[in-house]
């Protein structure tokens, strides 16, 4: 009994020197091979590398390993190692066995963008409904957050004058809860029919020369309305022409019989 337990010890021991020798004959393999020359430690696939694998699963699965290579074989761009800067990102093509991993085989790393922070609060029983205006209907643009403001809408003469061109109060009074200024370039000038929202529009805004390097500035404006108020903003908007007027600390705006422009057959 105590001569096999013997044999097994000795057997053991064997075994694990024969694992120390294999390995060591291995580095020393690497190491024979750029024996007089400079050597670099790259890393090869160890198994098929599928697509879309992060540099954190291949680091977690040992995907990789690490082999010393002589220097001048070694192409621009080889890893070295598996750091935390690879983690999110991902291989842009399979990588077969023994294929050497290069950071350009990694997809440029995309940090994850914020959502933008909202840049007003809408009351609790409000809509906020946002509309375009050119300078003059923003009162010259001096219409900012937090004013009272009455809106106006115009609508279009039709081809008849039985429906002569109307201005009337839309919404008496509403809150604005922001205003975006932005450019666009200046277009030629569009020639479009006399009748119809688009008429009302054009001659709205004068059109620039032909040429002319000049920027239109449009004002994006948001109201907290009713959403009762909301149809008739939205409606409004899209079948006439609005202007906004900016209320005083004491004014009032009531809703009026509608003014028709001078000259309309009676």
């Amino acid at each position: 009994m105590r001569r096999r337990l013997v044999l097994l010890g000795v057997a053991a021991l064997l075994a694990l020197l024969s694992a120390v020798a294999v390995v060591a004959y291995a580095r020393g393999a690497d190491r024979r091979a750029v024996e007089g020359k400079k050597g670099t430690w790259v890393l090869l696939a160890t198994a098929t590398i599928p697509s879309g694998t992060t540099g954190a699963q291949i680091r977690s699965k040992r995907l990789v390993r690490q082999v010393l290579m002589p220097a001048e074989t070694v192409p621009s761009g080889a890893l070295t190692k598996l750091d935390s800067a690879l983690d999110l990102r991902k291989l842009n093509a399979d990588l077969a066995p023994d294929q050497m991993l290069l950071s350009r085989q990694f997809e440029v790393a995309v940090k994850p963008t914020a959502s933008p922070a909202p840049t007003f609060k809408v009351p609790a029983d409000r809509l906020a409904v946002s509309v375009q205006l050119g300078v003059a209907p923003q009162v010259a643009g001096n219409v900012k957050r937090g004013d009272r403001v009455a809106v106006f809408l115009t609508t279009p003469k039709q081809d008849t004058d039985s429906n002569p061109q109307k201005t009337s109060v839309l919404l008496p009074k509403v809150t604005v809860l922001s205003v975006g200024e932005s450019t666009e370039p200046a277009q030629a000038p569009v020639v479009v029919q006399k009748s119809g929202a688009a008429a009302v529009m054009s001659s709205a805004v004068p059109s620039p020369s032909v040429g002319s390097t000049e920027q239109l500035i449009r004002y994006v404006v948001t109201l907290a309305v009713t959403a009762e108020q909301a149809e008739e903003l939205v409606n409004g908007y899209n079948r006439g022409l609005l202007h906004l007027g900016l209320l005083g600390a004491k004014a009032t705006v009531t809703a009026t019989p509608t003014v028709v422009e001078s000259g309309a057959a009676g």
